[in-house]
């Protein structure tokens, strides 16, 4: 076995990945404050906009076409283009001397987090059979981390060293990217060798319409929508009950998405004992019990403490999703994870757009809703969704997984075994995090796409 081969065993795997989701975040992160201060001179809110948009659209499009190719074709593969995506986008952000090479560098930005949030949570879930759940929170950890020192890259060293610093520090940690996916990664072979094109087809629409993947989906689409939710009422009612300076405001997220960081251990015990869809339930609840309070905190100090406990609830309910992605795959015999994460890495994005459309229809001239009646129609829904995942069960330890030899671990459920010995053997391969970005997918002054 060569060097390479021993460090792929190991969760050197799950660091790697870890990592070019951190990369990923920081990129994202620190493209906001810098904008206006490019050489191309994008400070109207229209155009910025639209930058926000361009990043989505190269997300979306390039999110179907690694759900197909990426269990045919290896993991490596899709994080080197991913990696060289974000090289060039940054590039052009430090050029970019007109509107049209900014354009062009969100467009290969969202392709390159498509690329690392569908290949890189394939990869985890791939590696991380028994313990998924856990690895999936611990990949994410590195998105967090990004999203953490993204604006601080972008804001603070930009003021201090000038505007294209920030993206030669980004050249810099890509180039480390780069050289860990290509020799830290395993290169894989096909993982269907014996399947055609129509089979792969038949194998990705029956993924795309299992009922678990659809309902996780479901989920990280709710988890995603309420985190995008804090993402712009946060600030304003901060600034609005304590004149908070932007300093601050980005201090409070940071507090709420180290309180994440630290969680995946909990989440993990608690879906081991309860079963993923319960625990993704009393994530959703929280999250509709939650919310309301911050249109009702008259201080700073009770804001943030609201902001974390959605950071709570928001682990409660997307870290056990994201690991169902990757169990329903197991459940039909297959390995086609990449496309279970692709669907993440859209549902996110789902959530994301949900709320920009919500949000527009509530402030509009014609409603102008209040920040408490926002919150209360956004809860409402989600206690709504809530049944949904309590309707029928895989077994109490839904988050077990079948071991490497095909049989299945002890602590999997007894549906979750029936659903094995039936399925049709179809396809091979893949890990996920965090979502496939991505799911990757993916906004994001505190948690990811856009």
């Amino acid at each position: 076995m060569s060097w390479i081969n021993k460090i792929s065993s190991s969760p050197v795997i799950l660091l790697v990945c870890s990592y070019a989701l951190f990369v990923e975040e920081v990129i994202y992160g620190m493209v906001a404050p810098l904008t206006p201060e490019s050489p191309a001179q994008i400070k109207d809110e229209h155009t910025i906009s639209m930058l926000y948009g361009t990043y989505a659209f190269g997300l979306i499009l390039a999110t179907p076409i690694l759900g197909i190719i990426t269990d045919r074709i290896g993991r490596r593969q899709p994080m080197v283009i991913g990696a060289i995506c974000l090289l060039v986008s940054s590039i052009c952000f430090c050029i970019g001397t007109n509107s049209t090479l900014f354009f062009a560098g969100r467009v290969f930005e969202g392709i390159g987090a498509a690329c690392s949030w569908t290949a890189g949570m394939a990869l985890v879930a791939e590696f991380h059979l028994k313990d998924r759940v856990k690895a999936m929170g611990f990949a994410m950890l590195g998105a967090t981390i990004g999203t953490i020192l993204g604006p601080a890259v972008g804001g603070e060293i930009g003021d201090l060293f000038g505007y294209r610093m920030p993206y030669y520090i980004a050249i810099a940690l890509l180039a480390v990217n780069l050289f860990l996916v290509i020799f830290w990664i395993p290169k894989s072979k096909d993982l269907l060798p014996n399947s055609s094109w129509n089979q792969t087809f038949r194998e990705l629409w029956g993924i795309v319409t299992d009922k678990s993947v659809v309902t996780a989906a479901f989920a990280v689409a709710l988890a995603s929508a309420g985190w995008s939710l804090m993402e712009p009422l946060f600030p304003m009612h901060a600034i609005r009950i304590a004149q908070a300076s932007a300093a601050t405001i980005g201090m409070v997220f940071t507090a709420s998405n180290l309180l994440y960081a630290f969680l995946a251990p909990m989440v993990s015990f608690v879906s081991d004992h309860f079963g993923i869809r319960q625990t993704a339930a009393l994530g959703l609840v929280l999250t509709a019990i939650f919310m309301p309070l911050l249109a009702l905190s008259p201080t700073l100090f009770q804001a943030g403490a609201v902001l974390c406990l959605l950071s709570v609830s928001y682990a409660f309910t997307i870290n056990p999703t994201s690991a169902e992605l990757g169990n329903a795959v197991d459940r039909r015999g297959s390995k086609s994870y990449a496309v279970a994460y692709a669907v993440y890495n859209l549902a996110y994005s789902v959530g994301m757009i949900f709320v920009d459309f919500y949000l527009e229809f509530v402030t509009d001239e014609a409603h102008k809703l209040e920040l408490l009646h926002i919150l209360l129609l956004m809860s409402f829904l989600f206690l709504l969704c809530v049944p949904i995942f309590l309707k029928h069960k895989h077994g109490h330890h839904s988050s077990a997984a079948p071991s490497p030899d095909g049989k299945s671990d002890q602590s999997a459920s007894a549906s979750a075994s029936s659903s094995n010995t039936t399925a049709t053997i179809t396809s091979s391969r893949s890990d996920n995090t965090s979502s496939d970005q991505s799911s990757a997918d993916e906004s994001k002054s505190g948690s990811r796409k856009e």
